[in-house]
């Protein structure tokens, strides 16, 4: 009889010892915390800082702003990293250079939207030009459409100069994404 007495004693044993190393460790944890030279109060008119946004309505998703480059790109040979959008996205492109025999006229920008287990949707390809003026130089499109079962979108570069089989490659010093209809 001792013995059942003693395995059911463990179980209150377990839960006190797991009780006071929990109250140890949370004494020590309250300790003084080291001041750092970082800390200062946000002045709103600073020019370093940007708008924080709303909480989306229900059944939306937040804006998904980021910026890159593109380095080397030819025609089909990669896509954009994914961000998720519902309805209005805008791609810029600054400073685009090519390389091979012919000069950058134009850069075809095709944007998608990936749906899970399925084949993704093409939402069209808006053809770039005035980005190959100089390094300084952008363009920018938008689409604003949205396919069911899918909240990710990339984009593609499916042709330079209107060709898909040309034999050179695209390069974009700056390339920006923005989702908010707004700005």
């Amino acid at each position: 009889m001792a013995r059942i007495t003693n395995l059911r004693s463990l179980p209150t044993i377990a839960l006190t010892l797991t009780a006071l190393v929990g109250t140890i460790t949370s004494a020590g944890a309250q300790g003084a915390q080291p001041v750092s030279s970082d800390v200062h109060a946000a002045n709103p008119s600073d020019p370093g800082l940007i708008e924080l946004y709303s909480t989306p309505e229900p059944g939306q998703l937040g804006p998904m702003n980021w910026d890159g480059a593109i380095g080397d790109w030819a025609p089909g040979s990669f896509e954009s990293r994914h961000w998720d959008d519902n309805d209005y996205t805008e791609v810029q492109f600054i400073g685009c250079t090519l390389s091979g025999s012919t000069p950058g006229k134009s850069v075809g920008v095709k944007l998608w939207q990936s749906i899970p287990f399925s084949l993704d949707k093409d939402m069209g390809t808006q053809t770039y030009y005035n980005c190959f003026t100089s390094l300084t130089a952008s363009t920018r499109a938008w689409w604003n459409v949205h396919y069911e079962d899918g909240d990710k979108r990339y984009f593609t570069i499916p042709q330079i100069n209107g060709s898909q089989t040309i034999r050179a490659t695209v390069s974009v010093k700056r390339v920006y994404v923005d989702t908010a209809l707004a700005d």
